[in-house]
Formats: C-alpha cells, structure tokens, sequence
C-alpha cells in the first residue's frame, strides 16, 4: 500500500492511475460524473479543491483514504 502525503503526490498519482486505467481526462469526468476541467484542476494540483470532486475520481480509480492518512490530520492543515 502506498501512503500519499501531500497534495503533489496526490496529483502524480492520479495522472498516473488514470493513465493505467486507459482513461483520458473526459472519460474519468464522464464516469465520475464531472467536468473535464475539474479533472485537469486536480492533476495539475490546483490550491482549492472539494472533497467530494476527489472522492468521486477516487471511487471511480478504486482508491481509498484512512481516517488516520496524514493529509487528514490538524497539522497538515494550513
């Protein structure tokens, strides 16, 4: 299992799973059920981001995030 810690490594990551996945940035936006721009925004790691719009790309990859996952926790909070 691989632990992602900030949002940098979040974005690769989902570049790199949606790639795996053979999907372009409209297909994950089609499955997920949101804009390809918004697609575009998380990987290029934009400041602002809802965490509904990440969990539904992440139901759509198959991923999953732990209540105890250090982007979740006060301190990594700006």
């Amino acid at each position: 299992m691989r632990l992602l810690d900030d949002m940098n490594a979040l974005k690769g990551a989902l570049r790199h799973l949606r790639k795996k996945a053979g999907l372009s940035q409209s297909e994950l936006a089609q499955l997920a059920g949101l804009s390809r721009t918004a697609i575009q925004a998380l990987e290029d790691g934009k400041d602002t981001c809802k965490l509904a719009t990440l969990f539904k790309v992440m139901h759509v990859l198959n991923l999953k995030v732990y209540g105890d996952h250090p982007l979740l926790k006060d301190e990594a909070r700006p």
